[in-house]
């Protein structure tokens, strides 16, 4: 893949999409990432992912404007495939309100059963922005860095924690059929996109789930690493 120039990142928000940033107190602006100029979409082409040290504002056609705090949104990515390899990574920002945004390449569709154990309201198709593999990164690294020091208090305080295909609190994962103590959780694996979970007997194995059904996949990993035997 072609170096990314860092000039590309450098332009300054519009009006709009600081005061929405400003409304959030997401802090200091960092970057800018836009979509390659094109005529099929362009539509999009004025459209802008602002990454900000508290958060990051979208924005897009016809005024439309969404930000997104570190500490309160839900991410979810969906990895398309070629040839049985990672080609593109589809990102989705989730408002605490269930108001989903999806940006960068490839494509996601959710099914009614997966708005419903996500608490999808509404969904909006986003730009394909530039460089998805360098701001997705950083989006899923800074939501862990700002929610894992509160979810693991809500979980000393007794809470149970939501990620969608899978519920968690201090003692026990809770996937959509099945459940397990984390005392007998041996192992967690990857495979084919989904994640697999082990135990110490068999009937502690807690059934499998695709990652892109994972809310907030990198924190929900760094948690069961924590909690797992």
């Amino acid at each position: 893949m072609t170096s990314m120039d860092e000039r590309d990142t450098y332009e300054q928000p519009t009006g709009e999409a600081a005061a929405l940033a400003a409304e959030r107190h997401l802090g200091q602006w960092q970057r800018t990432f836009r979509m390659k100029q094109s005529r099929l979409f362009g539509k999009h082409n004025a459209s802008r992912l602002y990454l900000y040290d508290g958060g990051t504002v979208v924005t897009g056609p016809e005024g439309f404007g969404a930000a997104h705090a570190w500490d309160t949104v839900r991410v979810l990515r969906y990895l398309s495939t070629r040839n049985g390899v990672p080609w593109d990574a589809r990102y989705t920002l989730l408002d605490p309100q269930g108001a989903a945004v999806n940006i960068g390449p490839g494509t996601r569709v959710f099914l009614k059963d997966e708005k419903r154990a996500l608490g999808i309201t509404s969904v909006v198709q986003g730009a394909l922005f530039l460089w998805p593999d360098v701001w997705g990164e950083h989006i899923l690294r800074a939501v862990t860095r700002a929610q894992l020091p509160k979810v693991l208090a809500a979980l000393e305080r007794g809470e149970t924690v939501d990620f969608g295909a899978y519920k968690v609190d201090r003692h026990v994962l809770s996937g959509r059929r099945h459940s397990a103590p984390w005392s007998q959780i041996t192992e967690i694996s990857s495979y084919s996109g989904s994640l697999v979970f082990n135990g110490s007997l068999k009937s502690t194995t807690v059934d499998s789930a695709e990652l892109q059904s994972i809310a907030n996949p990198d924190l929900f990993l760094r948690l069961c690493r924590r909690l797992k035997g």
